[in-house]
């Protein structure tokens, strides 16, 4: 074991010395130019996702300046749009929330941000609201984008580089494409023994599900360089690589954010990707694109527009969009414990979730309420007069709500900033600012909560098992939390106190498992008996 030790910090070292001379002498030429389911209907999904894999193990071979062309595709210039604040009772505020606009920020006090047309305005403004113009989408394109933010191409030279320095601990895939020009989107593993699939812990972090907000990329981007970085010299990010298997999607509208890039910020508060709803082969800006945030299938009939031209059109079905489709698969593989997906603007953390219609929570909301006021608590506001806020989002159809709805997943969405692309300066604060909270979250993975394996009595083989927490769980509003098929893990958060856990299987004898928790997390495997040689047993006794 101590040789085996020796040998991985070795590696590290050497790719160490790969990356600083990488940084100090040839970087410095290339940077910035270059309804609930049964456990078999689950166990069905599971095995036919899995066998739909087909990710390429190879990075593309896509370079800065050859990647797809936007010219000759736009067919017309947009209609005019309005970032607006509008102002009102709270409970005329929590309605008007309830509507299908592109809202920029969270619900606040006293007050929206929106995204809207003309027409909208008159609207709203026939409706009784007080509005103020806050700036026009013609203001914001007169302004280049920062050179500071990584673009799309810089982004993917960034994967491949940490990919050579850091071969023993990072890895990227391409984990699907965009809808329409069929670009790569990549995801990066950070793990001590990367090329396997081992029986840990897993996280997910992305960014980017909306073009107009690359602060997510800058996030992700910073996070990868901190545990690489850091791997072998500081022992808390060293136990994280070590223990855990994380993975990171930067950007995950790459055609959204090439469009924006591309055409020099003409339109600057472009939300959606670039299907062609229309079909015309032109990029339409009034009516083309689907809101990726609102096209995951959970409740999908509740959120977002039906209308192609809104810019929160959710899609002609649930998961209909590529994007979409490829966090999903990656989802549904590695059974990720934690997430976040980070969006932009309005500084807050929001969790799962007020149900359509009722309002209700989420069955885990004690815990997800503590988790986001925690992470909360930790990210500075840019005026430094705070942290970030608390918000429950709506149970419909966006990425945090199906990933616990269906796979328990704890995902938080976290709203980023005070506008939607910052200027340069300001990004770092908010990069540096984020990265606390999500460095919680690793330490949360910890503990409290039960983790374990569960087996075959007589194959001695891990079996996929239901694992339920009865007086939590509540199969009205979620699906049936499953272990991992492979390796037979389970991971449940929990707070500390007396809890019962049920496991269950098709052909097995069911398990009640109590425990009083304290604040470890408690390692029990579980052993479940076939049915089969409960029978066997039965008949040898008559």
């Amino acid at each position: 074991m101590v040789a085996l030790i020796k040998v991985k910090r070795w590696l590290f070292w050497l790719s160490w010395l790969g990356f600083f001379l990488f940084t100090t002498i040839i970087g410095p030429t290339l940077a910035k130019t270059s309804s609930p389911h049964n456990v078999r209907e689950s166990r069905k999904l599971s095995a036919a996702i899995n066998s739909g894999f087909n990710w390429e193990e190879k990075t593309s071979n896509l370079e800065p300046g050859i990647s797809p062309s936007f010219s000759g595709l736009n067919s017309k210039e947009a209609e005019e749009r309005y970032l607006i604040r509008v102002k009102g009772k709270q409970n005329q505020l929590q309605e008007l929330a309830s509507k299908p606009f592109d809202f920029a920020s969270p619900l606040s006090q006293d007050c929206l941000d929106i995204i809207v047309t003309e027409k909208e305005i008159r609207e709203l403004q026939t409706a009784g609201f007080q509005l103020e113009i806050i700036q026009r989408e013609r203001e914001a394109a007169a302004q280049a984008l920062d050179p500071l933010y990584h673009t799309y191409e810089q982004t993917a030279a960034f994967l491949q580089q940490m990919e050579k320095v850091y071969p023993p601990i990072a890895k990227l895939w391409i984990i699907g494409q965009s809808t329409r020009l069929g670009l790569p989107i990549y995801a990066l593993k950070i793990s001590d023994n990367v090329l396997e699939d081992e029986d840990e812990p897993a996280i997910l972090v992305d960014g980017m599900h909306h073009a107009r907000e690359p602060l997510g990329n800058e996030i992700c981007l910073a996070f990868i360089e901190h545990l690489l970085g850091n791997y072998g010299r500081e022992p808390q990010v060293t136990r994280w690589v070590d223990d855990y298997e994380i993975w990171v999607i930067p950007i995950l509208n790459p055609e959204g954010y090439k469009y924006i890039v591309d055409n020099n910020l003409a339109s600057p508060w472009w939300r959606k990707n670039l299907r062609d709803n229309n079909n015309n082969g032109k990029i339409d800006p009034d009516y083309d694109g689907v809101d990726l945030n609102r096209n995951y299938d959970y409740n999908w009939y509740y959120g977002g527009s039906t209308n192609p031209a809104d810019w929160t059109y959710r899609g002609p079905s649930g998961f209909s969009e590529k994007e979409t489709q490829a966090k999903r698969d990656l989802a549904l593989k590695e059974k990720f414990a934690i997430s976040v997906t980070y969006h932009s603007y309005g500084e807050e953390v929001m969790y799962c979730w007020s149900w359509p219609g009722t309002s209700a929570r989420a069955p885990d909301h004690d815990l997800i309420y503590e988790m986001a006021s925690e992470m909360a608590k930790r990210i500075s506001n840019e005026a430094g007069t705070g942290n970030y806020a608390l918000a429950r989002l709506s149970g419909a159809n966006q990425s945090p709500i199906w990933m616990y709805g269906a796979l328990g997943t704890i995902e938080f969405l976290i709203e980023t900033g005070t506008s939607f692309i910052p200027p340069g300066y300001r990004v770092r604060p908010i990069v540096e600012a984020n990265l606390k909270g999500l460095f919680y979250l690793l330490e949360r993975l910890k503990g409290p909560g039960i983790t374990g394996i569960i087996f075959d009595l007589l194959a001695h083989r891990p079996i996929e098992a239901e694992v339920s927490v009865p007086a939590i769980d509540n199969y009205e509003y979620i699906k049936p939390r499953l272990n991992n098929a492979k390796t037979g893990r389970f991971i449940r958060l929990l707070r500390p106190g007396k809890y019962t856990l049920l496991f269950t299987a098709a052909d097995y004898r069911s398990r009640l498992f109590s425990l009083n928790l304290g604040q470890e997390m408690v390692s029990q495997d579980i052993v479940l008996i076939p049915e089969q040689a409960i029978q066997s047993q039965r008949d040898k006794g008559k």
